[in-house]
């Protein structure tokens, strides 16, 4: 039984990791003017429900001006979310396949950075899209970001475990 759960985690890991490693792979095969438009589009959705929530009540050239200003840091942070989560299912690879400790944490800062280079080079062959060094940089802080919030949520279990132990 406990073969069957190393499997089932093995291959669910590597389904997750490739499956995200595909996710990034397309979204930076759209030409710029296609991948501009999912960041303004989903920029103007959050201003739009911004604007409801908090009732500012904007106008149609406040709400399109506002957009402008939001896509860059949208873009940006979208860019450290999806490399974050990448570092999270390279961290779970790593465990299903028995890396342990700092080894784990590095194997998958290791990857998730070569991963953004990797597909920074991919970038310069795509209509109006460029390479960038500084996205691979940003790409791996995104994914350190995740990797030490990953290191709090265990500390933070590790201890709410020992409490609940009755041991100590």
């Amino acid at each position: 039984m406990r073969n069957v759960k190393k499997v089932l985690f093995r291959t669910a890991a590597s389904v997750l990791l490739a499956g995200w490693m595909t996710v990034i792979f397309l979204f930076s095969a759209q030409p710029a003017s296609e991948s501009a438009e999912v960041s303004v589009g989903v920029a103007y959705r959050l201003l739009c429900k911004a604007d409801e929530f908090f009732q500012m009540e904007l106008m149609e050239d406040e709400l399109l001006s506002c957009t402008q200003k939001l896509d860059y840091p949208i873009r940006k942070l979208a860019h450290m979310s999806e490399y974050g989560i990448l570092a999270l299912f390279s961290f779970l690879f790593f465990a299903a396949f028995g890396v342990a400790g700092r080894r784990r944490y590095l194997s998958a800062l290791a990857l998730t950075a070569a991963y953004a280079a990797t597909d920074e080079f991919h970038q310069l062959f795509v209509p109006g899209r460029a390479g960038r060094p500084g996205d691979v940089v940003l790409d791996t802080v995104g994914a350190v970001v995740c990797l030490l919030l990953v290191r709090a949520a265990g500390k933070i279990a590790g201890t709410f475990m020992e409490l609940g132990d009755g041991s100590k």
